[in-house]
Order: C-alpha cells, then sequence, then structure tokens
C-alpha cells in the first residue's frame, strides 16, 4: 500500500458521520484525527482525504456545515453551496483562531 492511499476513506467516512452524531466537530478536527491515526502521511494528504469524504457527505445530505467562533455556543448554518465552496478551501482545515471557523454536525 502506498503512502498516498493509506488513509482508509470508508472508516474516514464512518468516524465523521459518528463524530458528528453527537456534538458539532470542527473541519480542523477531522485533521487532528488523522495526526493520530497516520503520523507518516502528508497533511496535504490528510486534507485532500478529509475534504473528499466531508464534500461527498454534504453533497448527499448525511452532514451539514456551521460557522462558530473559539468558545462560543454559537453555530450558525452555511447554506449548501457556500459549505462546498469552503470545504474545498485550503483555509477551512486550518487550526481555529479567534476568527470564525467551520464545523459540522450530522444532518
Amino acid at each position: 500500500m502506498t503512502t498516498k492511499n493509506a488513509i482508509d476513506r470508508n472508516k474516514l467516512r464512518e468516524e465523521v458521520l459518528s463524530d458528528g452524531a453527537d456534538d458539532y466537530f470542527g473541519l480542523y478536527e477531522i485533521i487532528w484525527s488523522l495526526n493520530g491515526q497516520y503520523p507518516d502521511v502528508s497533511r496535504e494528504q490528510k486534507v485532500d482525504a478529509a475534504r473528499t469524504v466531508a464534500l461527498a457527505l454534504l453533497e448527499s445530505g448525511k452532514i451539514s456545515l456551521y460557522k462558530t467562533v473559539w468558545a462560543s455556543n454559537r453555530y450558525d448554518p452555511v447554506p449548501k453551496e457556500e459549505a462546498l465552496s469552503a470545504v474545498r478551501s485550503d483555509g477551512a482545515w486550518k487550526d481555529p483562531t479567534e476568527d470564525p471557523y467551520f464545523c459540522y454536525a450530522a444532518a
């Protein structure tokens, strides 16, 4: 198995759905989880796998995207087309700062 194909996307899909079932989960947290599972895989490959899975789940209506700020209990829904565009951007996958960031929940 090559490093590029090392991330099991079916397993990742199930983890994303499971994590989003009980609470809001930051997109960055998907990358953090992959960091622990696949320490030798590049960040770019992790983001690519996470992006592919998140896009498929958004398109199929299995998850919804929200915008929030750190330490806030406010989660603003992001319209589907905007959500798809946001997930395609590299900025959506960065660690949170004081600026608003994206999170998701199972739909």
